[in-house]
């Protein structure tokens, strides 16, 4: 009886839902030179959905530090329910994404997540928040309820519980990636920009530092940077005085642009080494004689592939004010289609909590067509295996789009072909 009530209830907050977004959207607008260039995410004419509503709580950090991810989230999420909703659903059921701010801070995710645990009517929750998912440990540990990666990146959580299910890069990987890009790029000497605000993000400068003299690279140690810091000219001209070529940032990209226009105006000559949220095209083109080595966990978003473009004009069509360059961005949008697909697969005669755990646990040699960097496959019983593999490229300020750089080797990695092809650390 329960679910008939929750469902019914469902069934209202949908219909309330898709009333606001027409409304919404009849007011969006704008565009600029990082949405898409195209509105091919069709009008939606497929059949009318009559499976009950399937909701999705996710929490995501929309303030905070790190608030760009959690924004990012947000317009992904809705674009994704849109086009979803318009071209025939989830096996004839709506979706429902309901997004809360977790606030970037430890209590306010564990308040979301306890939220959504406790409410019968969720099926499944997403996460995206960078500072507080590491110490989630507890709150998800039993969890009956699929807890889904939205380009989360901390191996305590993803790589440690059974239910949690991620299918991005984690930081252990990650950390290599930011070496083996640089080095892919001719770099000679490698520093790292840390967050002052989060601890891990020296701890990672630390084990990137032992990574990079593995792989023949010299190293110029960890500087921190503080994002409220007014100028980061003391950390420039260290990197400049000990010759680095290549500076990782492991911060967000609002302070990767400034920390960047500093150190430029300084004589610094070298590359930055970007990753996931600490890069944004839009943003560090318009840092005058910028020049990087990047990595993206979400497939590459100026790829030509037809998945991609759907992509693209779905953002445009249904966030319009929602930047899609961004790898943070199309992680999370691959983390929905591997939702939708593990469904479809399954084909669960009703949508309940155990059936999506079911479902996701189903799960083998996934990649999407190449939007996934290496097949993914979950066990029942046991948490995500770590994902060792991404996408790299170069990216100058001017650049149209980033430029990939081809796979050194292709043992484990996803075997798309040409901008989708991946790369794979500690093969």
């Amino acid at each position: 009886m329960s679910r008939r009530i929750n469902t019914q209830k469902r069934a209202l907050q949908l219909g309330a839902l898709v009333a606001a977004s027409c409304l919404a959207l009849s007011a969006c607008g704008g565009n600029n030179d990082n949405k898409a260039t195209s509105s091919d995410a069709g009008s939606g004419s497929g059949p009318a959905l009559t499976g009950t509503p399937i909701k999705i709580g996710y929490g995501a950090s929309m303030s905070g530090p790190q608030a760009s991810n959690g924004i990012a989230a947000k317009a992904v999420a809705h674009a994704w329910q849109e086009y979803t909703n318009n071209h025939g659903g989830v096996l004839g059921h709506p979706v429902q994404v309901d997004v809360v701010d977790t606030k970037n801070t430890v209590p306010g995710a564990t308040s979301v997540a306890k939220t959504f645990l406790s409410d019968d009517s969720v099926d499944a929750i997403f996460l995206t928040d960078l500072v507080a998912e590491g110490a989630m440990v507890d709150t998800f540990k039993n969890t009956p309820v699929a807890v889904i990666s939205g380009g989360g990146s901390s191996d305590i959580l993803w790589s440690h519980v059974p239910g949690v299910f991620q299918d991005v890069t984690g930081s252990d990987y990650t950390i290599k990636a930011y070496v083996d890009q640089a080095k892919a790029a001719g770099a000679k000497k490698f520093g790292w920009a840390a967050c002052a605000e989060v601890a891990v993000c020296q701890e990672n400068g630390g084990k990137a530092m032992d990574y990079a003299k593995s792989v023949g690279l010299d190293t110029s140690g960890v500087q921190l940077a503080s994002a409220s810091a007014t100028d980061y000219t003391a950390e420039c001209l260290s990197y400049i005085g000990s010759k680095t070529d290549s500076i990782a940032f492991n911060i967000g990209y609002a302070t990767g642009t400034r920390f960047a226009n500093d150190c430029l105006q300084q004589g610094y000559t070298g590359k930055f080494s970007v990753i996931n949220s600490g890069f944004s095209q839009e943003e560090f083109n318009k840092v005058p004689g910028f020049k990087s080595a990047g990595g993206t966990n979400g497939f590459p978003w100026w790829s030509t592939a037809a998945p991609v473009k759907t992509y693209r004009d779905a953002m445009k069509k249904y966030s319009p004010d929602g930047v899609y360059s961004s790898g943070n961005s199309t992680a999370i949008w691959s983390s929905f289609e591997l939702f939708k697909k593990a469904l479809e697969n399954a084909k669960p005669a009703d949508v309940t909590r155990q059936t999506v755990m079911d479902a996701m646990f189903s799960v083998k040699d996934e990649t999407l067509g190449g939007l996934l960097p290496e097949p993914v496959t979950f066990t029942k019983g046991q948490p995500s295996k770590p994902v060792s593999c991404n996408w790299q490229f170069t990216y100058n300020a001017g650049d149209d789009n980033p430029k990939t750089i081809a796979p050194t080797q292709t043992t484990g990695n996803n075997g798309a072909s040409g901008d989708l092809a991946s790369n794979c650390s500690g093969y």
